[in-house]
C-alpha cells in the first residue's frame, strides 16, 4: 500500500480502518491533520512523531495517540539501511469511539499532555496480539460467515484492552518529549480562545515576545505559520459546531471570524465545500 493512501489529510466515512505498513525507505510526509482519531503501534524503525509542537522519539512497542484535528507528522531518520519503519495503524471514527465509550485513552492523552504510551512487555504483547487478530480477520473477511461483523468485534476487543491498560497504567504515558514551552503555551492559548482576538500582535504582546521571533519559532516547532494554524483550527471548530446543529452564521462568530463572507471563503479553501454544503 502506498504511503499516500494512509497518511493523507482527510476524512473517514467508516467506523475504522486498519493498516499494517512496513516501508523500506525514508518517507517524507508533511504536517497534516485528520477528521478522525488515530492509534499507531510502532514495531520497528528510526522514527519520531511531532504532534502539536511536541516531538517524541519512539521505541518499538510504543503506542502513539493522535487526537482528531491534531497537527502532526512522522519523521523517519537515516538508519543503517536495514531498519525498516514498521507500524500498525488504526484510523478510528470519533463518533464510533464515543458511541462505545472508548475515548478514554485519547482523553487521558490530553490530560497527561503526552501522546505516547509505553506499557510493560506483557501488556504490550497482549494488545499487539489483539491487533494481529484484526489483521488475520481482514485477510479472510470476505470468505467467512459474518466476516465483517467478526472483524468489528475484534476491533472493539482490542480497543477495550487498550483503554483498560491506559486507565490502569498511569506511568505508561511517557513525558519524554522535546518541546518549546512557549510554543506549547501559545498552542494551548489559541485552542482555548478561538473566538477571541488572535492576531500576531496580540499573541506576541500576550506572551511577551517579539512577533518575528514568535512567528519563526512557532513555524519551526509546528510546521505551520501562526496565521495558518489559527485559521485552520477556527475552521475545524466551526465545522464541529455546524455538525452539532449550530447555524453556520453563529458558528462563524463563535469561531472568531468577523464576517460571514471571509469565513465562507476560508471554509471553502480549507475543506473544499461551503458551510451551507456541509452534511449534518
Amino acid at each position: 500500500m502506498d504511503t499516500k493512501d494512509y497518511e493523507q489529510k482527510g476524512y473517514l466515512n467508516e467506523d475504522y480502518k486498519f493498516f499494517h505498513i512496513c516501508d523500506n525507505e525514508n518517507i517524507d510526509i508533511p504536517f497534516h491533520y485528520h477528521d478522525f482519531d488515530k492509534l499507531i503501534l510502532i514495531l520497528n524503525g528510526n522514527v519520531k512523531y511531532i504532534i502539536e509542537g511536541r516531538e517524541y522519539e519512539l521505541l518499538p512497542f510504543d503506542f502513539v495517540l493522535v487526537n482528531r484535528f491534531d497537527i502532526h507528522k512522522p519523521v523517519c531518520e537515516e538508519g543503517d539501511g536495514k531498519k525498516k519503519y514498521d507500524r500498525i495503524i488504526l484510523y478510528l471514527n470519533h463518533d464510533f469511539l464515543e458511541k462505545y465509550g472508548l475515548l478514554d485513552a485519547f482523553i487521558k492523552a490530553k490530560e497527561m499532555e503526552s501522546c505516547v504510551v509505553r506499557f510493560p512487555a506483557d501488556i504490550s504483547t497482549k494488545i499487539y496480539d489483539a491487533f494481529k487478530k484484526i489483521e488475520e480477520d481482514l485477510k479472510v473477511e470476505d470468505k467467512e460467515y459474518a466476516g465483517h461483523l467478526s472483524t468489528g468485534i475484534d476491533v472493539l476487543r482490542a480497543l477495550i484492552e487498550f483503554n483498560k491498560a491506559c486507565i490502569s497504567e498511569e506511568i505508561g504515558f511517557t513525558q519524554e518529549a522535546r518541546y518549546n514551552r512557549k510554543v506549547i503555551d501559545i498552542i494551548e492559548y489559541i485552542n482555548k480562545n478561538l473566538s477571541k482576538d488572535l492576531t500576531i500582535d496580540k499573541l506576541a504582546d500576550n506572551f511577551y515576545m517579539s512577533k518575528y521571533h514568535m512567528m519563526r519559532v512557532f513555524k519551526q516547532e509546528t510546521g505551520y505559520s501562526v496565521h495558518q494554524y489559527v485559521s485552520e483550527k477556527r475552521i475545524l471548530f466551526a465545522r464541529t459546531l455546524i455538525m452539532s446543529g449550530t447555524p453556520a452564521t453563529s458558528a462563524c462568530l463563535e469561531a472568531g471570524f468577523k464576517d460571514y463572507s471571509s469565513f465562507s471563503r476560508a471554509f471553502k479553501l480549507q475543506l473544499g465545500i461551503l458551510p451551507s454544503e456541509l452534511k449534518i
